[in-house]
């Protein structure tokens, strides 16, 4: 049948058959930024020293944590974010009410920050190193650390030093979280230190880039949000400890001998319609659509939403951070109190159909609702198990699965890859 909007049912909201509808609708919690923050949804914008210069430009209102990248110690310990004054900043973060965090180490670090990082973890120097740390932090005002530690970085003390670190950040009241790839876990990293992380930014994003020039196509595709998922829980983080990183850039193919990155801004300049697009020749992005895709998954997945990074936004009317900060306010959200245990959905993700179980045999309608409470489909039911059978162009992303039977709504989230 034809979708209908919360507005068709508000104009007609007389009709037994709309007023049916708008029921099944209403259970599902109509979320605002406020609420979400107060629930442990985040929005998460890194921003590298050499972005301050839009400090001005970014609405820092739309996001609960800014992480400032990097920062890298000397020899001693000491601790430098590209040289920049970091203050400004978190004075701007912080008076928009975002927590802020120091981002540490980063994925391209030079032979002397990859020296230092190498000796300072070591057993007998990390201390007097995490004292620095932590004494940074506070000295900035900040709320907490984040490690980024990447690849070749990621050592044999790197656990180590994650797990003293923990007690230090404990000591003072402060949060202990890590960027990880998107599917893959350093054999490095304990399942000590992993679970040690308030929460685990996952990057998936990269899949491909100037490190394969002969394989041009999406880096950041819907699909590897879902990978990414199900790899981290299966290593054991729980979903709502994760977040989900978005890129906000491509990476430009046309030249295999030279593949560069290129800023959503850059192209959103060049042509607006570019917002609405993931891919323009050889240049492979999210676009708006995308990116609210994505944004809508991590709203009923998990923990949150990552960027890397803001301040390569367009900061304009076409903002992916604009674009996110709607869905999360206008969203429907299917948290775990209005997910009922009774019913069982696989595969979950699914690709074409999907087999939902009861607890108990019923009867009535199995209705699935789009993220923004459209309804995509409608069918009657019958038994303790049945099959749902979605229209093969129905886009990948999130939906809401609604039993309403009798005087009752079951409600269950399911993802379509």
């Amino acid at each position: 049948m034809p979708g209908i909007s919360y507005l068709d049912i508000m104009h007609d909201h007389k009709s037994p058959a709309n007023a049916q509808k708008l029921f099944g609708f209403t259970v599902v919690l109509l979320l605002t930024s406020s609420f979400l923050q107060a629930q442990g949804f985040k929005t998460i914008g890194y921003l590298p020293y050499y972005r301050f210069g839009h400090i001005d430009d970014i609405d820092f209102e739309k996001l609960t944590h800014v992480n400032i990248a990097f920062a890298n110690p000397d020899m001693q310990g000491n601790l430098s974010v590209g040289g920049a004054d970091i203050t400004p900043v978190i004075q701007e973060a912080q008076a928009a009410g975002a927590e802020v965090f120091i981002s540490l180490a980063g994925g391209a670090l030079t032979a002397d920050w990859a020296a230092a990082w190498t000796n300072l973890t070591k057993p007998g120097n990390r201390s007097a190193f995490i004292h620095k740390l932590i004494r940074y932090t506070l000295d900035h005002g900040m709320q907490g650390i984040d490690v980024d530690l990447e690849w070749s970085h990621v050592d044999e003390n790197y656990s180590g030093f994650v797990l003293e670190l923990r007690d230090s950040v404990d000591v003072h009241g402060l949060q202990l979280t890590a960027a990880l790839p998107g599917t893959y876990r350093y054999p490095e990293i304990t399942d000590q230190a992993l679970a040690a992380y308030d929460w685990v930014n996952m990057m998936a994003y990269d899949l491909t880039g100037p490190w394969a020039p002969n394989n041009p196509g999406p880096h950041s595709p819907f699909s590897f949000a879902i990978n990414a998922t199900v790899y981290w829980v299966n290593q054991g983080v729980p979903p709502e400890k994760l977040t989900l990183g978005m890129p906000f850039y491509g990476w430009d193919f046309s030249d295999p001998s030279d593949v560069s990155g290129v800023l959503y801004r850059t192209l959103v300049n060049e042509d607006p319609d570019n917002a609405y697009r993931d891919r323009v020749g050889l240049t492979f992005y999210n676009g708006i659509p995308t990116i609210r895709q994505k944004t809508e998954y991590a709203l009923v997945q998990l923990g949150g939403v990552m960027i890397w990074e803001i301040g390569q936004d367009h900061f304009g009317q076409y903002s992916l951070l604009g674009q996110i900060d709607d869905v999360i306010r206008s969203s429907v959200s299917a948290t775990t109190d209005i997910v009922d245990a009774s019913i069982k959905v696989y595969p979950n993700p699914f690709t074409g159909a999907f087999t939902v179980s009861l607890s108990g045999a019923g009867n009535g309608l199995a209705r699935l609702v789009s993220m923004q409470g459209q309804v995509i489909s409608e069918n009657d039911f019958s038994g303790k198990e049945f099959t749902i059978t979605p229209h093969h162009e129905l886009p990948g992303g999130m939906y809401i699965l609604q039993l309403v039977m009798n005087d009752q709504i079951l409600t269950q989230r399911v993802a379509r890859q």
